[in-house]
């Protein structure tokens, strides 16, 4: 999926977060300027509050997973391991799945 930033529009849709991959964020992550890289977090961020308000608890879930992984390898801030642990300790508690599971333990492992 194409990943686009609209600040008219500055979240995803539901049908949207299921369908962004890992890749989808390494691919944007790679194409992209710097301050695009940090729209996308922002956009992420805005998502997750927008799901989390409508009580969409595995739309939100999506989007901790997605934050998680976007934080703790191709944008790698300061603190990616926290923040990203944070984030992924948010999905698991929201949509318990093997593959949010698996991320934790990544995440776990260091980068």
């Amino acid at each position: 999926m194409k990943i686009k930033i609209d600040f008219g529009h500055p979240y995803f849709e539901e049908d949207a977060i299921f369908s962004l991959t890992v890749d989808d964020l390494n691919s944007f992550y790679s194409d992209e300027d710097e301050i695009n890289r940090l729209n996308l977090f922002f956009i992420l961020e805005a998502s997750l509050h927008k799901f989390q308000s409508g009580a969409n608890r595995k739309a939100a879930a999506r989007c901790a997973f997605l934050m998680a992984y976007y934080l703790f390898v191709p944008l790698t801030p300061p603190a990616c391991f926290e923040l990203a642990k944070f984030y992924i300790d948010r999905a698991l508690e929201w949509d318990e799945t093997p593959e949010y599971r698996q991320w934790k333990k990544a995440i776990e492992e260091g980068n």
